[in-house]
């Protein structure tokens, strides 16, 4: 846990954002810009000279590219050493996005009309076609590793597995890359050998998605996802235009031969069918928390994790969730996301799982008290039926009841 923390004296730490199988994610503040960044540290066991070439070539790819439609990319550190933590990290500080995932707006604003999901599908398009021209495959489009922020505005977040024309992907050919569901055919045959329609491919299972509110194979078995994408058997879209339906089967033909060849191609249909370029997004999403250092007047430097459990949340049916941690977060898991929370409700089987968000609520601790905020969650949290003002720390006592959408749980200590 590096909240708290400053490195090089210079990015404070806020809060952890979310983590994945190669690295954790973090909120800080660069205090020589003021502005809010994003740092990205590799978890250290991943860290050898194998993957240092892959961070190094997401650096490098980064680097190139200065789009409205992409992250920006402000610092890095490889294997620097931090005195403070007696560590040795490797890292990337990058533009600090705010808004939501395209995956949370799906899941809680889908189907989307047909002008809304062709307008953000028009945007990514856009940040494909400058990444493509500098010869970049991007290998993971997906709805998670894209951002909608506040105004409507569609950004790619995550290049981990990007690679360019005079790189060769670190991936061997019999090891697949990227996230299966959104992967074109001859990304799973043979990862290290697709080219930009690849990425074609994948923002048309996102624009797919969008328009439906599901996914063109819908089985949670890898087998039979990966068998149907390359045999080509993806379930037909429907409740769409003719020419939206067009445009889809166009971007997910099996045969890359028979693709709409580019990113650029792909944003001339979409605005011949809309009939112009920009259109206003009307998706209204409420707004983020992981602001949470200008609503709040918790100091949220958070000391190193518990030793053992104080408190524990209890379900209705009785079962004992420990909070290990000095800050957890809890929600759901969702499979097209890698990413889980720290206390997942949805592999607890609980019945009403489905209506908390990824990232509900985070309950963590301040000196010897304890505090739950709600994270943006879509259905709210509510503490002893008070819902809460997302953003807003609230403090926790022996007994209190917490909803995340309608699951219950109580607040209790361990030694009950």
């Amino acid at each position: 846990m590096l909240t708290g923390h400053t490195l090089r004296g210079r990015y404070h730490i806020y809060d952890r954002l979310g983590a994945g199988g190669a690295a954790t994610v973090y909120l800080a503040r660069d205090y020589q810009t003021g502005q809010m960044v994003v740092v990205k540290v590799v978890h250290p066991h991943m860290v050898d000279d194998q993957f240092i070439g892959r961070f190094q070539r997401e650096i490098n790819l980064l680097q190139q590219i200065n789009n409205p439609y992409v992250i920006r990319l402000y610092d890095w550190a490889l294997r620097e050493y931090d005195p403070a933590l007696g560590e040795t990290l490797s890292y990337i500080v990058a533009e600090f996005v705010e808004g939501h995932t395209l995956a949370e707006v799906i899941d809680t604003r889908a189907p989307l009309s047909e002008t809304d999901a062709l307008t953000i599908a028009r945007q990514v398009a856009l940040g494909l076609a400058d990444i493509h021209a500098k010869g970049i495959v991007h290998r993971d489009i997906k709805s998670q590793n894209i951002m909608l922020t506040p105004n409507n505005q569609a950004k790619l977040i995550d290049f981990g597995i990007a690679k360019a024309p005079n790189q060769a992907t670190l991936t061997a050919s019999s090891h697949f890359a990227g996230t299966l569901y959104y992967a074109a055919p001859e990304q799973i045959l043979e990862a290290h050998t697709v080219d930009h329609r690849a990425d074609i491919y994948s923002l048309g299972v996102v624009l797919y998605e969008m328009l439906t509110g599901g996914l063109p194979v819908k089985s949670r078995e890898f087998g039979t996802v990966a068998s149907r994408i390359i045999a080509g058997k993806l379930d037909p879209i429907t409740g769409v235009s003719e020419p939206v339906a067009e445009l889809v089967n166009g971007m997910l033909a099996h045969r890359v031969e028979r693709r709409i060849p580019s990113a650029e191609e792909v944003i001339r249909r979409i605005e011949a069918i809309t009939g112009g370029g920009r259109q206003p997004v009307s998706v209204e999403m409420p707004m983020p928390t992981t602001t949470v250092w200008s609503r709040t007047a918790i100091d949220t430097s958070i000391p190193p994790k518990e030793t053992a459990p104080a408190f524990v949340l209890m379900t209705k049916a009785g079962q004992v969730i420990p909070l290990t941690l000095v800050e957890t977060i809890v929600g759901r898991s969702h499979p097209r996301d890698p990413a889980t929370p720290d206390i997942d409700l949805w592999s607890l089987g609980l019945e009403e799982a489905r209506t908390a968000s990824r990232r509900h609520c985070r309950i963590f601790k301040q000196d010897d008290q304890y505090f739950i905020e709600d994270l943006g969650s879509m259905n709210g949290t509510r503490l002893n039926d008070q819902l809460l003002t997302p953003g807003q720390a609230y403090p926790l006592s022996e007994g209190d009841q917490i909803a995340a959408g309608r699951v219950l749980l109580t607040f209790r200590r361990a030694s009950q």
